[in-house]
């Protein structure tokens, strides 16, 4: 196989990527220019890796899941989970899953069908290769353990119902005979799977490009033939491609941007909502977020319809307790504090802080949509109760290590998240779970083991819904809204985007 890597100019860093955007965007090919049914699509995922598990963005996820194959995807628009390698699964005992893979696969160098051995070689190497990133959503998982050729259990170290949200549309399955042939070059010299797409070319921080696998049973006959995924990292960059014809779907167009899309008859905007959530953290281990009352009182001070509205455009979803309206078990949370500023001086002052106090505030500066402004929001709200909050706006990969490490008393971020929300909120609320808001509590932690456990749906979502009455109660965070996703779409394209905002590419439509 001729290695489909080829090295681009280096754009490693946000500062790199906004000094680049000053340039001309990169003579690639473009689906207009393409013969057949061609595709291109803006991705904001930093395409730096040819491994694919040398990453953990969403982006990459999909891209590689639709390479390699990963193992089932969840299909939002029919809520069900929907196998990609694998033909069925069922749970055998609490701690024991069985997972049977389908046999009507071929590899994309015409090899074999993809194996209970290439599923265990697989795990093995999240868990071993040093690029990887990926042990983070393997961690409730004890061993793969091959049964046949076609067969295979996931035992877990204690019960998790939501084990398929852990790992579908997330582990993807190599090969284990070509990684044996070739090493740590295979990624390069065979990257071949079993998905529906075939890797055609991988430019490194520029493009990824792919094509339809011939023998995928079922590709539909108007999905996209090839697909150029396009890293244009600023959103100007995005529109003016888009209005050009040199993309077809321009993702993540921020609100201000949005009325350009609207000047052009032959683009169309589609939107939907989404998964990530945005909050206001505290660290409870930082005086004075130690003590509950201060915490519900900056849950207090914080009118986020009001944001919502006048910096979002509109464009947002707010929260109702710690379930995004898009996820699985969502119900709105009567704990919710409201907004009430009168209420949040007093709890100041039954807490001890008649005058307020004063705290440093940090927030991300362009990785999400208006971060800055919408931190700046935050801090005069805050400051109207008497929370004097000083805005800090590090740059993002020490804002991210600062949150990791607990170094933060107050910032504002997202947290990227699933169908089910309950891994993301054990990362902040479970002890143990990180140090990024260093809460724990008992009785939360009672209600992760309970939902872990509960198999049947309904259980699990009344258990999930009281974990979110329980956080919204405690306040180590405020849960303030989730992004609309609005995308630029050619108007001869017809992609039923989800809340994930990735594409599933034979979902798409090519006219």
């Amino acid at each position: 196989m001729t290695d489909p890597t080829k090295r681009g100019p280096s754009r490693r860093t946000i500062m790199g990527a906004a000094a680049a955007a000053l340039m001309p965007l990169p003579l690639i090919p473009t689906a207009a220019s393409a013969q057949g049914k061609a595709l291109t699509i803006t991705t904001t995922g930093i395409l730096n890796n040819v491994n694919p598990y040398a990453h953990s963005s969403i982006h990459l996820y999909y891209i590689w899941s639709q390479i390699y194959g990963s193992l089932g995807r969840y299909n939002y628009a029919a809520k069900a989970y929907e196998g990609v390698l694998a033909e069925s699964w069922e749970t055998v005992e609490p701690t024991r899953w069985r997972f049977k893979l389908r046999s009507d696969l071929k590899r994309h160098d015409g090899g074999p069908g993809p194996t209970s051995t290439d599923v265990v070689h697989s795990w093995r190497r999240i868990l071993s290769d040093p690029a990887s990133q990926q042990a983070f959503f393997l961690t409730e998982v004890d061993k793969f353990e091959r049964v046949d050729d076609q067969t295979f259990d996931i035992v877990t170290k204690r019960p998790v119902a939501q084990l398929l949200s852990l790992l579908f549309d997330r582990f993807v399955v190599t090969s284990a005979d070509l990684h044996e042939k070739h090493g740590a070059n295979a990624d390069k010299a065979a990257a071949f799977g079993w998905g529906p797409y075939k890797l055609d070319r991988f430019d490194i921080d520029r493009s990824v490009i792919v094509a339809r696998n011939p023998s995928w049973p079922g590709m539909p006959a108007s999905a996209p033939e090839t697909v150029i995924y396009r890293q244009i990292l600023e959103a100007e960059q995005r529109v003016t491609a888009l209005l050009n014809n040199e993309a077809q779907i321009a993702r993540l167009i921020p609100p201000q941007l949005v009325d350009r899309l609207k000047s052009n008859p032959a683009v169309k905007e589609v939107e939907t909502g989404s998964l990530e959530w945005m909050f206001l953290g505290m660290n409870v281990k930082i005086k004075p977020f130690d003590d509950p009352r201060v915490r519900r009182a900056v849950a207090h001070a914080i009118n986020a319809d009001l944001i919502v509205k006048r910096l979002l455009f509109g464009l947002a979803d707010p929260m109702q307790g710690a379930i995004g309206k898009h996820q699985d078990c969502f119900a709105p949370s009567a704990a919710r504090p409201e907004y009430d500023p009168k209420k949040a001086k007093a709890l100041l002052a039954e807490a001890g802080f008649p005058d307020g106090f004063d705290v440093e505030f940090a927030t991300a500066n362009g990785r999400y949509v208006s971060d800055r402004q919408v931190g700046e929001a935050l801090a005069q709200m805050l400051r109207q109760v008497g929370i004097r909050a000083k805005l800090n706006t590090p740059d993002y990969a020490n804002f991210t290590n600062d949150i990791r490490q607990g170094k933060l008393p107050l910032y504002y971020t997202g947290r990227s998240a699933a169908n089910d929300q309950l891994e993301a909120l054990a990362q902040y609320f479970e002890t143990g779970g990180s140090r990024r808001t260093n809460y724990s509590d008992p009785e939360a932690d009672r209600l992760f083991r309970e939902v872990r456990a509960a198999f049947d749906t309904k259980v699990q979502c009344d258990l999930q819904r009281s974990l979110s009455d329980k956080l919204s109660q405690d306040s180590p965070v405020v849960f303030l809204w989730t992004h609309r996703l609005v995308n630029g779409v050619r108007s001869n394209i017809n992609w039923p985007a989800d809340a994930t905002g990735e594409p599933w590419l034979t979902d798409i439509t090519v006219s």
